[in-house]
């Protein structure tokens, strides 16, 4: 087995083992039972974990106005900046890893230091991800093609194809 393989099924496999975060719920008997949360669960370490939880909210509001999949959300956020908003990475930035340009083609006006606060990132980011989601008539790989590559991306690459499955992977985790 390559140990390229070898190395992704190993970092699968810990998606799989990571300690999940559960939420205490009241049953229809009103006593305590333990909801776990898909996208706390994909979120790698306890710091993303606790991001993941507090930002919950604010990604599911932002999928579902962009009518976007909150599986799908959540796991592109994971894969861009394992839910923290500080990331910057070659010119991308936040939870979404949007580039200034990109989020001034869907609105935009600020800074890209201002693309860094979670509630701006995620506004814009998710308008993005849900355009080309709705542009794409819902074909995951398609969207992410384009997430990744830029809107006018044509031909899905192995890069493409590799960050669909991470994508469909996370979000088969998350249920």
């Amino acid at each position: 087995m390559p140990f390229s393989r070898l190395l992704s099924l190993l970092l699968f496999a810990s998606l799989l083992a990571g300690c999940a975060q559960f939420q205490q719920v009241p049953s229809a008997s009103g006593e305590a039972e333990q909801e776990t949360l898909p996208e706390v669960e994909m979120a790698q370490g306890a710091d993303a974990r606790a991001r993941a939880q507090a930002l919950r909210p604010r990604i599911e509001r932002h999928a579902q106005e962009n009518e976007l999949p909150i599986a799908l959300a959540n796991a592109v956020i994971r894969i861009e900046s394992n839910f923290n908003p500080r990331v910057v990475h070659a010119g991308n930035y936040g939870l979404m890893q949007i580039k200034l340009a990109t989020a001034r083609a869907v609105g935009f006006g600020g800074s890209a230091a201002d693309l860094l606060d979670p509630e701006t990132n995620l506004h814009y980011g998710l308008k993005y991800l849900g355009s080309l989601y709705q542009q794409s008539q819902g074909d995951l790989c398609i969207t992410i093609m384009k997430y990744q590559s830029g809107h006018r991306a044509l031909r899905m690459s192995a890069s493409n194809r590799a960050y669909c499955r991470r994508v469909k992977g996370l979000m088969t985790l998350s249920g």
